[in-house]
């Protein structure tokens, strides 16, 4: 699976998604929250119809304070035409031809975008890929919760 690399400053995350729209963002705030108590998405809404695709959250304390604001992008593109040239990328992302792109210019937003992917994958079938100069590393969904899951547990410890 090819696609224009990222920036060196910026991480990115595809997830492939079946052509739907997806949760409201107070379903996806639930579901956050449900992952860790911390996370706080300002958004109300498609997230789809953010101005300017970009996300936004807070990290709260143990009081529900806001202690951090965090940005991120989220890109709707179509899979077919972004991997139009890969027929092997064609084939593995199947039907799910919704494709997100998380960027992070900001390392901090990271919680906030895996506890997004996860809550997401809770609700739509997907294909999670994180591009790596050495190649790309593909979850499929039940890989990709355990992945985000344990990420998400190890944040929690560090903090």
């Amino acid at each position: 699976m090819t696609h224009a690399a990222p920036a060196p400053e910026e991480q990115e995350f595809w997830l492939f998604i079946q052509n739907e729209p997806l949760p409201a963002a107070e379903e996806l705030q639930k579901n956050m929250f449900r992952l860790d108590a911390c996370f706080r998405l300002n958004l109300s809404g498609a997230p789809e119809l953010a101005p300017e695709h970009v996300l936004e959250g807070e990290y709260l304390d143990e009081e529900g304070e806001s202690q951090l604001d965090v940005f991120w992008v989220m890109e709707t593109d179509d899979a077919r035409q972004a991997f139009k040239r890969d027929r092997a990328a064609l084939q593995q992302i199947g039907s799910r031809t919704k494709m997100l792109r998380f960027i992070l210019e900001d390392e901090c937003a990271l919680g906030h975008v895996f506890a997004m992917i996860h809550a997401i994958l809770e609700h739509r079938d997907g294909l999670l890929v994180i591009p790596d100069g050495r190649g790309n590393i593909i979850l499929e969904q039940k890989q990709a919760l355990d992945f985000l899951n344990r990420e998400i547990r190890e944040g929690m410890a560090e903090d």
